[in-house]
C-alpha cells in the first residue's frame, strides 16, 4: 500500500484530500467519494454514482404513457 499525501482535520472535521490521491483516483471538483473503514484504517475511493437518465435507459419501456403516469399521481396525492 502507498501514501499518497498528509493531511489534517479541521475544527469542522473536514479534511482536505491530498493532491496525489485526487490524481490518482482521478477526482475532479464535484466528484463523490466514499470512506470505507477496516480497523483503524480509513480508505477513499471514487463513488459509483450512476446517472438517473442511465438508469431509467436500462428499464423496460412503461406500459402507460408518462401523461397517463402523471394523472395518476396526481390523483393518488389528492
Amino acid at each position: 500500500m502507498e501514501e499518497l499525501g498528509m493531511s489534517s482535520l479541521s475544527k469542522k472535521g473536514q479534511v482536505t484530500i491530498p493532491k496525489e490521491m485526487r490524481e490518482a483516483l482521478g477526482l475532479k471538483p464535484g466528484d463523490k467519494v466514499v470512506f470505507v473503514t477496516q480497523g483503524d484504517q480509513v480508505f477513499v475511493r471514487r463513488a459509483r454514482v450512476k446517472k438517473l437518465s442511465r438508469i431509467l435507459e436500462s428499464q423496460r419501456p412503461w406500459e402507460t404513457g408518462s401523461l397517463e403516469f402523471q394523472r395518476r399521481l396526481r390523483e393518488e396525492w389528492q
